[in-house]
């Protein structure tokens, strides 16, 4: 009975305090005006990496893909970063962007494979 007793207090203060405390600060800061404005208009400008590697295959739609996306061109940078493609990657990339001249489209070619993770660092610079 007594140990009963001791499990119940136990459980009521391990979880009463914490609904006890949740409630005081829901009623004492939750319901106050925060006045946050915000625009709604507002767009930031985005910047898309594309690290490739022998992409022929695929650079092509991937740059569809990206311009075919749903935000004000004028806002968007893409970046492609050639770790030294032999198929033709970099070429392909070019005639795209000759091809979209809306696209602020950066092409930056690596003269060794160096790996991902150095291209976005690249690209980052």
């Amino acid at each position: 009975m007594l140990l009963e007793l001791v499990a119940l207090t136990l459980a009521g203060v391990h979880f009463g305090v914490p609904l006890a405390y949740y409630f005081y600060l829901k009623r004492a800061y939750l319901n106050k005006p925060w006045n946050i404005e915000v625009d709604e208009d507002y767009r930031p400008r985005v910047t898309v990496i594309v690290p490739t590697y022998n992409e022929a295959r695929f650079i092509q739609k991937k740059l569809d893909n990206i311009y075919g996306q749903d935000y004000p061109r004028s806002l968007v940078e893409v970046i492609v970063v050639d770790s030294a493609s032999d198929d033709g990657t970099a070429e392909l990339v070019e005639e795209w962007a000759s091809e979209h001249r809306d696209v602020n489209l950066r092409l930056i070619r690596e003269d060794k494979r160096r790996g991902k993770a150095h291209a976005l660092n690249h690209a980052l610079r």
